[in-house]
C-alpha cells in the first residue's frame, strides 16, 4: 500500500475502464430489461386498449343500428296500419270462447311444457295458474296461436294476423330479431308477437310480467309524445323465455299524428356474444391463451359469454368454487349453460366503468386471477354498460420473464469475467473517483458549499484542490447573485406589475399592453393636507403614508394591483397581472375595504379624511412611462371615467353603468346622475347605497 499516492493518473485511468466496463455490463444488461418490460407492457396494454374500444365501437354501432330500426319501423307505414287493425280486432274477440277441451291444452302446455324448461332453467318452483292469462281474449288468442301455432282463426283478429304475420316475419328474418312485439300504448297489452311466447296476450301493466324490464319501458313509453323517442332495455332473464336473457329496444307507433302503439325488437344476443368474442376464435384476434372481451350490466352481471367457461368449463367451474360466486348461482349457470345475467362480476374495473370512467389498471379478474384489464363504459339511452377486455398477468409478462432469465445468465457471466480481471486493481480509483462525482452531482444538484478531502499528491489531488477553490468561488458568486437579483425584483415589483416586469424580461421596455377587461378603482383621499396641522408638514405626511400602506395591504389582500400613490389619489387595478374573472367584485370589496380603513384612520387620529371611489370596468392600455426613473400608467377612456366617478362631491363609492350591471345582484345601487364623457355621449351612474356596514 506503500507509495500508493504516487502512481499517475494514467495507470489508474486504465484500472478505471475495467471498473467501467464491468459497470457497463450491468446498466447495459438492467436498461435492456427495463425498456424490454416497458415495451412489452405497453404493446400488451395498447392492444387491450384497441381492443376494448373497437368492440365498443362496434357494439355501439349495433346498438345504434337497432336504435334507428326500431324508429324507422315504428315510424313506418307497416308498424302504423298494423297495430290499427290488431287493436280494433283485438277489442272485436269479447265474444269468442274457449271450449273445456280447449282451456284443458291451455292449462297443459303451461304444465307440461312451459313450467318445466322454466324451473330447468331458473331452478325455482311455480304453478300454472300464475301464468295461465284470467281474460277470456288472452287464453282465446294463446290457445290458438301459441298453443294449437295457427296462423289465423276465424276472427277478425285472424284476418289482421293473416294480412301482417308473414311481412313481420320477413323483416324478422332479414334484420335478425329475435322477435318483434306489438303492444297496446293504453292497456300495455301485448296484442302481437312474432314467435307466439307466452308473453303473447298478456298485459304488461297487471300481467305475470308487469316487474320485467320491458313493462317498465313500454308504461314510460306509452306517455311519450314523440315519434323518435326510443327505450333501450337491458338483457334479463325473461320468464316467457323460460328464464334465458332478453332485451329489447322500444319506440312508439304513430299513425299520423296519433300515437297508437309501442313496437318492441328483441336484441339479436347472439350477434352480440359473436362481436365481443370474434365468434369465438379469440387467438386469431390477438388475444392469446388467456385474453377475452365482455360486456357487464349495471347490475354487475356479465351479459357476454366467458372465454374460459367456452374453452375450458371444468377448470372455468374449478376457480369459480374458490371466488366470491354462491354455489346458487355456480348452478344456476351450469343448469342454462350460459353466464349472461349471471356470472357476478363487480371488480375494480366494472365499478369505474359503470361509472363513466376508463382506463387500464392490474386486477383480480371474476375467476380470482390476476389480469391486466382495460375498461370503459358503453352508453345509448338509458343503457350503460361496463366494456372490458383483459388478458392474464402470467401471459401477458412471460415474454419479460423470458428476457429476463436470458439477460441475468449473460450478465452473470460476463460481470464474473470482467470482476476476475478488474479485481486486483479497481480499489485504487473508487475512493478519488467517488468523491469528485459526489461533490460534482451535488454542484449539479445547486449545492455550492461543497469541499472534496482528499489527502494525496498525484493529479486526483491537484484536481480536488482545484475543485474545492473553484467551489468556494461559486459559492461566493452565488450568494453575490442571489442578493442582487432580490434586491433588483423586490425593487421592480414596488414600481411596476408582474405582467410590465415579465415583458420587460422579455424585451420590450415599455412594456405597453392593452388589457380587454380590467376594473379600474381610483379613489381620492380628501382633506389629507389638514393630517399634520399647519406647522408639523412631516407628521401630515407620516400620517399618510400609514393610510396608503394600510391600503396597500388590504389591496393585495383583494387581489388588487396598486398602480400609483401621487397625493391625494390612489390608482388600483384588478384583472391585470393576474386574469380573475371576478375582477370587478374584488375591486368593489378593496373600495368597502377603503372606506373603513378610512374611518378607522379618522377615528383612530381625529382626522377629518373623507373617501370618494369610482369605480369602472371595460379595456386599458399599460405601460411604462420614463426611461431611466419610470413608472407604470394606465391609459384609456375606463381609467378617465374612473377618475370623474371619483371627483364627485358626495364622497361615496360611484360605479359605471358596467360595473352596476355585473354586481347589481350583489348589491344595492341608487342611480346618482348622468355624466356626459367626450365620445360616448351621456352615460348613466351609480352609487353604492349607504348601509351601516358601508
Amino acid at each position: 500500500m506503500l507509495g500508493l499516492e504516487r502512481i499517475g493518473v494514467q495507470s489508474r485511468f486504465i484500472l478505471l475502464m475495467l471498473l467501467v466496463s464491468l459497470g457497463s455490463i450491468f446498466t447495459i444488461g438492467w436498461i435492456g430489461y427495463q425498456s424490454a418490460r416497458s415495451a412489452i407492457t405497453n404493446a400488451v396494454q395498447n392492444h387491450l386498449q384497441s381492443v376494448r374500444h373497437s368492440k365498443t365501437s362496434g357494439l355501439m354501432a349495433l346498438l345504434e343500428a337497432l336504435r334507428d330500426q326500431v324508429i324507422s319501423l315504428s315510424d313506418g307505414k307497416l308498424a302504423g296500419e298494423a297495430m290499427v287493425n290488431f287493436k280494433q280486432s283485438y277489442r272485436a274477440l269479447e265474444d269468442e270462447k274457449l271450449t273445456e277441451e280447449q282451456e284443458e291444452e291451455l292449462r297443459n302446455y303451461y304444465a307440461t311444457k312451459f313450467l318445466p324448461q322454466l324451473q330447468n332453467n331458473l331452478g325455482n318452483t311455480t304453478h300454472p295458474d300464475q301464468f295461465v292469462p284470467a281474460d277470456p281474449i288472452q287464453r282465446y288468442l294463446q290457445y290458438h296461436y301459441m298453443v294449437a301455432a295457427a296462423t289465423a282463426d276465424d276472427s277478425l283478429y285472424g284476418l289482421a294476423h293473416t294480412a301482417n304475420h308473414e311481412r313481420f316475419d320477413r323483416v324478422g328474418s332479414m334484420f335478425g330479431y329475435e322477435d318483434i312485439l306489438l303492444i297496446d300504448d293504453d292497456t300495455l297489452e301485448i296484442i302481437y308477437t312474432l314467435r307466439k311466447r307466452p308473453d303473447f296476450a298478456t298485459s304488461l301493466r297487471d300481467g305475470p310480467y308487469a316487474s320485467t324490464n320491458l313493462a317498465k319501458a313500454a308504461d314510460a313509453l306509452s306517455r311519450a309524445r314523440d315519434r323518435d323517442t326510443f327505450k333501450v332495455v337491458d338483457t334479463e332473464l325473461y320468464r316467457p323465455n323460460f328464464g334465458l336473457p332478453v332485451g329489447f329496444v322500444l319506440s312508439p307507433i304513430f299513425n299520423g299524428s296519433e300515437m297508437v302503439g309501442i313496437l318492441a325488437l328483441e336484441f339479436p344476443i347472439d350477434r352480440i356474444v359473436h362481436l365481443l368474442t370474434g365468434n369465438f376464435e379469440w387467438e386469431r384476434e390477438g388475444m392469446g391463451k388467456t385474453g377475452e372481451c365482455y360486456v357487464v350490466g349495471p347490475d354487475f352481471t356479465m351479459r357476454s359469454r366467458s372465454r374460459f367457461m367456452v374453452e375450458d368449463p371444468q377448470t372455468f367451474f374449478r376457480q369459480l368454487r374458490t371466488s366470491t360466486v354462491t354455489p346458487s348461482v355456480l348452478e344456476q349457470i351450469k343448469r342454462q349453460g350460459t353466464v349472461l345475467n349471471q356470472l357476478p362480476v363487480k371488480t375494480y374495473s366494472t365499478e369505474q366503468a359503470l361509472l363513466g370512467h376508463d382506463g387500464i389498471t392490474m386486477i383480480n379478474d371474476y375467476r380470482g386471477v390476476p389480469v391486466l384489464s382495460s375498461y370503459g363504459p358503453l352508453d345509448l339511452n338509458s343503457l350503460r354498460w361496463a366494456v372490458v377486455a383483459e388478458m392474464d398477468v402470467a401471459e401477458a409478462y412471460q415474454p419479460i420473464y423470458d428476457y429476463a432469465r436470458r439477460a441475468l445468465l449473460a450478465a452473470t457471466a460476463l460481470a464474473i469475467a470482467t470482476t476476475l480481471l478488474a479485481l486486483v486493481s479497481s480499489w485504487l480509483l473508487v475512493r478519488p473517483l467517488k468523491l469528485l462525482a459526489a461533490a460534482a452531482r451535488r454542484i449539479g444538484a445547486g449545492d455550492s458549499a461543497v469541499s472534496v478531502d482528499l489527502n494525496t499528491r498525484d493529479e486526483f489531488g491537484e484536481l480536488a484542490n482545484v475543485f474545492n477553490e473553484m467551489s468556494a468561488n461559486l459559492q461566493r458568486q452565488r450568494g453575490e447573485l442571489e442578493e442582487k437579483a432580490r434586491e433588483n425584483q423586490e425593487l421592480l415589483l414596488n414600481i411596476l406589475p408582474a405582467s410590465a416586469i415579465e415583458q420587460r424580461r422579455d424585451g420590450d421596455e415599455k412594456a405597453t399592453r392593452r388589457f380587454a377587461d380590467v376594473t379600474v378603482l381610483v379613489a381620492e383621499f380628501r382633506h389629507v393636507d389638514e393630517l399634520g396641522g399647519h406647522r408639523d408638514d412631516s407628521r401630515g405626511i407620516s400620517l399618510l403614508g400609514d393610510l396608503v400602506s394600510a391600503c396597500d395591504e388590504a389591496a393585495e389582500k383583494c387581489g388588487v394591483e396598486k398602480v400609483r400613490a401621487v397625493g391625494s389619489l390612489y390608482l388600483a387595478v384588478c384583472g391585470l397581472s393576474v386574469n380573475r374573472p371576478d375582477h370587478t367584485a374584488r375591486a368593489m370589496l378593496f373600495a368597502q375595504e377603503l372606506a373603513q380603513i378610512v374611518a378607522a384612520f379618522d377615528r383612530e387620529h381625529a382626522a377629518p379624511i373623507t373617501l370618494a371611489v369610482g369605480i369602472n370596468s371595460g379595456p386599458v392600455v399599460g405601460g411604462v412611462v420614463g426611461r431611466y426613473k419610470f413608472l407604470y400608467d394606465l391609459w384609456g377612456d375606463t381609467v378617465a371615467i374612473a377618475s370623474r366617478l371619483a371627483a364627485r362631491d358626495d364622497g361615496a363609492i360611484h360605479v359605471s353603468q358596467q360595473v352596476h350591471d355585473r354586481l347589481n345582484d350583489l348589491y344595492t345601487f341608487e342611480v346618482h346622475d348622468d355624466l356626459e364623457f367626450r365620445g360616448q355621449g351621456v352615460m348613466k351612474t351609480w352609487r353604492l347605497k349607504r348601509t351601516a356596514e358601508t
